[in-house]
């Protein structure tokens, strides 16, 4: 005869299945953290400030020597036209000279865009941080109102948890992403200077 799942005896230890998934810092240290993490997305939103005015000019910058290698384009044209071979040497020298700056300012270009995107994932990173010590906090307040033991309590512990979880996970994905643009801050560093060398 098979037996009822009312008759199945547990064993104690699979009665309670909560546990403890991570544990909260003390508060101080967590406040310490957080308004470290403050200060440095202050930093960083100037920093993201900064960049994107350095892009801007440089952008107009960029402009400004593609009408002058246009103009000294149209010189040398005209000069070889008018067989005029000594202004139309140092009409194509200015447009040497202007395309090798050219090159070197859409590198700079180039470079100061990646760290626009870095500093802004590493704005990011720091509301991630910012906002997983606001749920650590949470945690740990929590936890000097009640026993965390209190089966009664589990709930909102489990909840708080969560939350706090959620948000070191998205903070890890912000630090990789940050890792990501820096490795292309990089690679734009080493272009540039590839084309102040050549």
């Amino acid at each position: 005869m098979p037996t009822s799942a009312a008759f199945i005896t547990l064993p104690a230890s699979a009665a309670d299945t909560f546990e403890v998934i991570i544990t909260a810092r003390n508060r101080d240290s967590v406040r310490s953290e957080k308004d470290r993490f403050l200060g440095e997305r202050r930093d960083a939103e100037a920093r993201w400030t900064s960049l994107r005015d350095s892009v801007s000019r440089l952008k107009a910058t960029i402009a400004e020597v593609k009408d002058a290698i246009s103009g000294a384009s149209s010189r040398e044209k005209l000069a070889r036209k008018d067989k005029r071979d000594g202004d139309r040497i140092a009409a194509l020298a200015d447009k040497r000279r202007l395309e090798r700056s050219l090159a070197i300012l859409e590198a700079r270009f180039d470079l100061r865009t990646a760290q626009v995107e870095e500093a802004r994932h590493q704005r990011d990173f720091l509301d991630a941080s910012i906002r997983a010590d606001d749920a650590e906090l949470a945690i740990a307040e929590r936890r000097e109102q009640v026993l965390p033991d209190d089966p009664t309590q589990r709930t909102a512990f489990q909840e708080l948890t969560s939350r706090w979880l959620q948000a070191l996970r998205t903070r890890s994905a912000r630090s990789n992403d940050v890792e990501d643009r820096r490795f292309r801050v990089v690679e734009a560093q080493i272009e540039l200077l590839r084309r102040q060398r050549g």
